[in-house]
């Protein structure tokens, strides 16, 4: 899935140009309650503004004058090394550049690497979650034949009504035994199991 399904597009978002003064800034800031902003030039992503770092600058300025200091420019301030990804590329490359680079959110561009919105972290872990189906109830079956077992556990589930979100195979590493995890979509869970286990599948049910 690419991550572009994730996007807050760039119409939707708060963003500051590299010519306003950090004034403005922290008044977008301070009411919408946020830790940075997008800054921009144009339609061009430029770079990034951090709370954190406007505040840090002032106090080490100590006994400066607060009016200047405020109308100071943004992009003396901003952060520009910031990556970018493309709209196309798939949510776990995307997944892993928040892991790497401890990243609040992600711009995205296109194309022409026109600034089209972001991504956010809890946007791509909630969408995470519903691809996998984490709030559906977990079947574990342990069998020993994975690839000969797999098609009858699917034929069975689908037959007892079931809409299977997510499958996951393991091994064990106990004399070749195989761990099948499964998500399931269904108004009938129990009658799932109670069929697999008349298949003698050995279930176990995790919520």
């Amino acid at each position: 899935m690419h991550i572009k399904t994730l996007l807050q597009p760039v119409e939707d978002l708060h963003v500051i140009y590299v010519d306003d003064t950090v004034g403005k800034a922290l008044n977008i800031i301070e009411k919408e309650g946020f830790l940075s902003l997008p800054v921009v030039e144009g339609d061009k992503f430029i770079g990034i503004l951090s709370r954190r770092y406007i505040y840090e600058t002032y106090f080490k300025e100590h006994g400066g004058d607060k009016e200047a200091f405020l109308n100071r420019k943004v992009k003396d301030f901003m952060k520009t090394k910031i990556p970018t990804i493309h709209e196309n590329i798939l949510i776990e490359e995307a997944a892993g550049l928040f892991l790497d680079k401890k990243l609040r959110f992600i711009p995205v561009v296109n194309d022409k690497e026109q600034f089209i919105g972001i991504i956010t972290t809890k946007s791509m872990f909630k969408k995470i979650k519903s691809i996998f189906g984490i709030n559906e109830p977990r079947l574990v079956i342990y069998t020993y034949d994975f690839k000969g077992k797999l098609a009858r556990i699917l034929d069975i589930i689908a037959k007892a009504g079931g809409n299977i979100k997510n499958i996951v195979q393991l091994d064990t590493e106990v004399m070749g035994l195989q761990e099948i995890s499964l998500r399931i979509q269904s108004p009938d869970i129990k009658k799932i199991i109670e069929q697999l286990e008349l298949q003698g599948f050995d279930v176990r049910e995790y919520k």
